[in-house]
């Protein structure tokens, strides 16, 4: 008798307890801009620049704050700190990616950046990564280093910087991926997969389609359905074109990343439509990130001449006037190293990452982060915080020298961050490093430079255009850059079974 009151009571003190915690109020959602009913922010969704009303509602409501479009709730994060916290150190509830019906429907969930995470992901990214890892990087100075002598020859015959910049990382990507050079940069290769790369990128940002804020629009029939006719065509070109370039690819000579992969056995169990998503991913992911990287550098160049004084001046004393700088000078460059760690942070391309899906409850800083929500980290506040970067505005190498803590994290966070981080910097630092050694570089005249305005094609942002003279800095230099202008024409076969005799015997990481 006894007994049976004491389960009795601890039941009832259970019951109250569980009764208690359900009428306990929810932590609030972060705060943001107010709301309307069923639209949310819609009405106030930045047309043009939406990085600089992003950045301008952080400094109004905090480190993290919520934003609706629709009935989609939006997390954003608008310092080092909350992001760091939240995609990195709880990285096991940040790592898939929202429903975006439009690139589904356009990439099958082939396409690595937009996958859920998962098995296929998972798989997706070791392979990837076998052929970038910092290691495996090194092997590919050779190339970098060759491409590097053709945008410096083509450079004294033209001003045309994007075009060159363009060539250089098309042919780059093009010759490890595929193992074809790309001299020109005008090959119908090229042409065929940059214009799918840019049409796609505005086809597949969420938002562009209401079927990704109110994805009930998906069961409306096809002929009512713009946005499929659009998405399954270029899912067609798309498969075409890797396909193709996959299959050209095995039948070359030459050793490259295709070929690299076929005798992996996690590759082999793919079919050869997702073996192709792998290789051509990393095309799409790179050629025009490391463009857009270098027309920052010139924005840079034109505006901050000191600081090219000062890094010319490093150049100078170091590498001299008779020969290249060479990756193993970049440990004595400090001042140039840091001038490409500036410019990655003075204007990130990627102004906001990619989202994140939220795949349980959370909390931060008092407030809750919904399952189901999405988190997106708002990279244009983070390298202009003020409180992490001093006068963040301004264009100072500085910095990097003077605090060797501060962080550079252009390249995303926890899981998802960019599997080509390495390839992009070691490209970045050789190239710039190599320009300011050659060449002075003025804006044309009477050429008015917009430090600050720029525009967004698909995730990637990069300046306005603008016109930019380069002038040998002197007759030596001169020299040195038409003799190695003959050597970009080596034989690209030879140059990639070099790489293969290096990268023997890596496996998959």
């Amino acid at each position: 008798m006894e007994t049976t009151k004491v389960v009795i009571l601890l039941t009832l003190v259970l019951l109250y307890y569980c009764a208690s915690i359900l009428r306990r109020p929810k932590r609030p959602l972060p705060p943001g801009p107010a709301r309307l009913p069923l639209i949310g922010n819609l009405h106030q969704y930045p047309k043009s620049e939406p990085w600089k009303t992003y950045q301008k509602w952080h400094k109004k409501y905090g480190p993290i704050m919520t934003v609706k479009y629709g009935p989609q709730t939006i997390i954003m994060l608008g310092t080092h700190q909350a992001t760091k916290d939240i995609l990195e150190k709880r990285s096991e509830r940040y790592s898939s990616r929202p429903r975006m019906v439009v690139a589904e429907r356009v990439t099958k969930n082939l396409q690595t950046s937009v996958m859920p995470y998962g098995k296929l992901w998972r798989i997706h990214r070791r392979l990837q990564a076998s052929l970038l890892n910092n290691s495996t990087c090194q092997f590919y100075h050779e190339i970098q280093e060759v491409e590097s002598h053709q945008l410096l020859f083509d450079l004294l015959s033209t001003n045309d910087f994007s075009d060159r910049f363009r060539r250089f990382s098309a042919s780059l990507l093009f010759t490890l991926a595929y193992g074809k050079r790309m001299p020109r940069g005008d090959e119908h290769e090229v042409q065929e997969i940059d214009l799918l790369i840019k049409n796609l990128m505005e086809v597949v940002m969420m938002g562009n389609w209401l079927v990704d804020l109110f994805p009930q629009l998906e069961y409306l029939p096809r002929r009512l359905s713009k946005w499929k006719q659009v998405a399954d065509g270029f899912h067609d070109r798309e498969v075409k074109l890797f396909t193709q370039n996959l299959r050209a690819a095995l039948e070359r000579g030459n050793w490259n990343w295709t070929k690299a992969l076929m005798g992996v056995p996690e590759a082999q169990k793919l079919t050869e439509k997702e073996l192709s998503y792998v290789i051509g991913f990393l095309y799409e992911a790179g050629s025009d990130t490391t463009t857009s990287v270098l027309e920052v550098f010139m924005l840079a160049t034109v505006l901050h001449p000191d600081a090219v004084r000062t890094a010319q001046l490093e150049l100078d004393t170091v590498v001299g006037q008779h020969r290249l700088p060479s990756f193993e000078d970049m440990s004595n460059l400090p001042f140039t190293m840091a001038f490409v760690k500036e410019v990655l942070r003075w204007r990130p391309i990627v102004t906001a990452g990619v989202p994140r899906l939220v795949e349980q409850d959370d909390e931060y800083m008092g407030y809750r982060i919904p399952k189901g929500s999405v988190v997106i980290p708002n990279s244009w506040s983070l390298y202009l915080d003020d409180d992490v970067f001093e006068n963040a505005d301004s264009f100072s190498p500085e910095r990097w020298i003077q605090n060797s803590n501060l962080q550079l994290s252009g390249f995303g966070f926890g899981r998802r961050g960019c599997v080509g981080k390495h390839l992009t910097v070691n490209s970045l630092n050789i190239i710039i490093a190599r320009l300011l050694w050659a060449y002075d570089i003025r804006p044309e005249k009477n050429e008015l430079v917009d430090a600050f305005r720029m525009k967004q094609v698909g995730l990637v942002s990069r300046p306005m255009p603008f016109r930019a003279l380069f002038q040998v800095r002197s007759p030596s230099r001169e020299s040195v850059i038409r003799r190695i202008g003959a050597s970009s024409q080596e034989a690209t076969d030879e140059i990639l079974d070099r790489i293969q005799a290096n990268v023997a015997g890596t496996k998959v990481v």
